[in-house]
C-alpha cells in the first residue's frame, strides 16, 4: 500500500438537515467528536493506511471546510474542490474528473470507521472489480442501503430504504465505503444532482458492471441524526481513539 499513490476523496458537500439541531454553524464533516473534528479523524485513518491523496468534495459551509484544511498540517497532498450547485455525491466526482487516479477510494464526509482499507483493496483487486463497497449488518436497515450478494460477493442488487419491509431482505447494507474505477463516470450525467445508491449503481447493474461487496465487522457508523453522532462519540471516548 505504502508504495503506491493511494487516492480518497471524501465527499462532504452536503448540508446535513438531520443532524443540524446539533450545530447549525458547521458542515458535518467539522463536527466535533470527542473534541476533534471528524475530517481529523477520517485523514488520520486514511493516513495511517497509507494514503498520501485526498480530494475533500464540498458544497454546504464551504468556506469553513477550505479554511480549516489551510490551518492544518496533515503532512500529505490535500485539496479541496467545491460545487456551486448541489450535485449528489456522484455528480461531485465531475468537477474533479482531471484530477482523479484510474482508481480510487470514496468516503461520506458523514462517516466515521476503523476498517481496514488496505485488506479491502487486496480484496477489490483480486475481484478485478469496477466498484467496491463495504457491507456490514446495520442497526438500522430501514434507512438504509440493502445489498444483496451472491455467493462469489457480487452485488446481484440494491433496496434504497425499505422502511418496514427490510425484514423480507435482511440487514447486509452499504456502508459510505468505496472504491471505484475512474470508468465508473460514464454512469454518471454531467451537471446534475446524482446518487450513488439510488442512480449509478442500479445502472451499472443493468449494463453487467462488476460490483462487489466488501463483508466486514469493523466499526463503520454516519453521524447523520442526533442519535448516531452520540453513539460515534462514546465509542470514540470508549475506545480512546
Amino acid at each position: 500500500m505504502k508504495n503506491e499513490n493511494l487516492q480518497a476523496i471524501i465527499l462532504a458537500g452536503g448540508k446535513g438537515t438531520r443532524i443540524k439541531r446539533i450545530n447549525s454553524a458547521l458542515p458535518k464533516v467539522l463536527f466535533p467528536l470527542a473534541k476533534k473534528p471528524l475530517l481529523d479523524y477520517l485523514i488520520d485513518h486514511l493516513k495511517k493506511n497509507g494514503f498520501n491523496d485526498i480530494i475533500i468534495c464540498t458544497g454546504y459551509l464551504a468556506d469553513k471546510v477550505k479554511d480549516y484544511v489551510s490551518k492544518t498540517d496533515y503532512g500529505i497532498k490535500i485539496r479541496t474542490s467545491r460545487e456551486d450547485t448541489p450535485l449528489g455525491a456522484a455528480g461531485a466526482l465531475h468537477l474533479i474528473k482531471d484530477l482523479l487516479n484510474d482508481e480510487f477510494f470514496v468516503l461520506y464526509g458523514d462517516i466515521y470507521t476503523t476498517i481496514n482499507l488496505e485488506k479491502m483493496l487486496k480484496f477489490h483487486k483480486s475481484k478485478k472489480a469496477d466498484v467496491t463497497i463495504a457491507l456490514h449488518i446495520s442497526d438500522h436497515p430501514r434507512d438504509s442501503t440493502i445489498v444483496k450478494i451472491d455467493k462469489s460477493k457480487k452485488i446481484v442488487n440494491f433496496i434504497e430504504k425499505p422502511g418496514d419491509d427490510w425484514k423480507q431482505y435482511g440487514n447486509l447494507t452499504a456502508t459510505s465505503l468505496y472504491i471505484m474505477k475512474k470508468s465508473v463516470l460514464k454512469f454518471i450525467a454531467k451537471n446534475k444532482t446524482i446518487d450513488f445508491a439510488k442512480d449509478v449503481f442500479p445502472k451499472m447493474l443493468k449494463n453487467r458492471g462488476k460490483l462487489f461487496g466488501y463483508i466486514t465487522s469493523e466499526y463503520a457508523k454516519d453521524i447523520g441524526t442526533p442519535e448516531r453522532y452520540k453513539k460515534v462519540e462514546q465509542y470514540i471516548t470508549l475506545n480512546k481513539r
